[in-house]
């Protein structure tokens, strides 16, 4: 089968709530070929919290406070947080000149993210109708997820690129 390669982009957040107004904790990305094998590029973005007018969750923080230490000093670790709008701009130039943005459901991290955008007057890199769901497509496929290093934003979007990639070549 003849195509032309395409870059599409995958996005994961860590969140302090699971609201559109959710504060993030960290932003991960990477660009791949649906249709390949690799993964093109990653984006790995800590957030500094005081940067945000967001939602905390209460329960949200309870479940952070029950996950791994390593998974928690990654999440809140102080080292290397930069200002949300600065993160919003690195993204918007990162995931520039793909076609299709993709997430481990529509409705949370690509929500989050436009919220974010739009209260920041900042453009996203999709149009409306070039948001996908890896989750619709892992059940039409039948397959799963399987993710090391679990609720690392930057681990989980290569994860899930990994199996969209593996959908593709079962569906197609």
């Amino acid at each position: 089968m003849l195509y032309n390669v395409v870059m599409h982009l995958m996005i994961d957040l860590e969140t302090l709530a699971t609201t559109p107004e959710a504060a993030v904790l960290t932003i991960g990305a990477c660009k791949f070929d649906p249709h390949g094998d690799t993964i093109a590029d990653t984006f790995y973005e800590r957030i500094d919290v005081d940067s945000q007018d967001r939602d905390i969750n209460p329960s949200t923080i309870e479940w952070w406070s029950k996950q791994d230490k390593a998974i928690q000093e990654d999440a809140f670790g102080e080292e290397g947080r930069i200002q949300m709008a600065d993160a919003m701009k690195k993204l918007y130039t990162f995931g520039f000149g793909t076609t299709a943005v993709w997430s481990h459901g529509a409705i949370f991290d690509i929500v989050i993210i436009e919220n974010i955008c739009r209260k920041l007057q900042q453009a996203v890199t999709w149009k409306f109708w070039e948001v996908r769901d890896t989750r619709t497509l892992f059940d039409v496929a039948d397959l799963t997820v399987n993710i090391e290093g679990k609720h690392n934003a930057l681990a989980d979007a290569v994860a899930q690129a990994d199996v969209v990639q593996k959908a593709y070549k079962k569906l197609l």
